[in-house]
């Protein structure tokens, strides 16, 4: 009599794919999770809360934050003052831009600077009662971005202090943007 083999080889073929298909799953997951970045190399921001850092630039406005504007349970409130007009210097690596969190706000709030749907810089935590007139410009923008006028916009993301958490609501501010050496 002999042995029928077949059926024990083609298991163990099926066993290996399915070994190769689960350790390439974890490898795309460990990526995705901690390595991703866009197109341009820019990190991007973990979706669900608000980095660590606060912005360096960030200054304080010397509002009377006393007053904080009022908001329903698990909710927020903002107030926001900005310029529809940002300067990106490419030989300073620099973003000019004006954005304050008064002190009435209660959320924290990080920025992003958009050309054609790139991020093309980001600030960290805006906490209320501060405002930013500089950003950095990251390495790799200064060598992708041309000289000129673009129509962009300054992306406001909005997260809780107490816990970092994002909230539901993004804000889109149109902004032109003048590009120069």
């Amino acid at each position: 009599m002999e042995k029928n083999n077949s059926g024990s080889g083609k298991m163990k073929i099926i066993t290996a794919v399915l070994v190769i298909v689960t350790l390439v799953a974890i490898g795309v997951s460990v990526w995705a999770l901690f390595f991703r970045s866009d197109d341009n190399g820019n990190a991007l921001l973990a979706p669900d809360y608000a980095p660590v850092s606060i912005e360096k630039y960030a200054e304080d406005i010397g509002d009377d934050s006393a007053s904080k504007l009022e908001q329903t349970e698990g909710g927020g409130a903002v107030s926001m003052s900005y310029s529809t007009e940002v300067g990106i210097s490419l030989s300073e690596k620099t973003v000019s831009l004006f954005f304050e969190n008064p002190g009435k706000s209660n959320q924290d709030v990080v920025i992003q600077i958009v050309i054609h749907d790139t991020v093309v810089a980001q600030s960290g935590r805006i906490t209320p009662g501060k405002r930013v007139t500089m950003l950095d410009l990251p390495n790799n923008m200064s060598s992708s971005l041309e000289e000129g006028g673009y129509n962009g916009k300054i992306v406001v993301l909005y997260y809780q202090p107490e816990n970092g958490e994002k909230a539901i609501l993004n804000t889109d501010i149109p902004v032109n943007i003048n590009v120069s050496y």
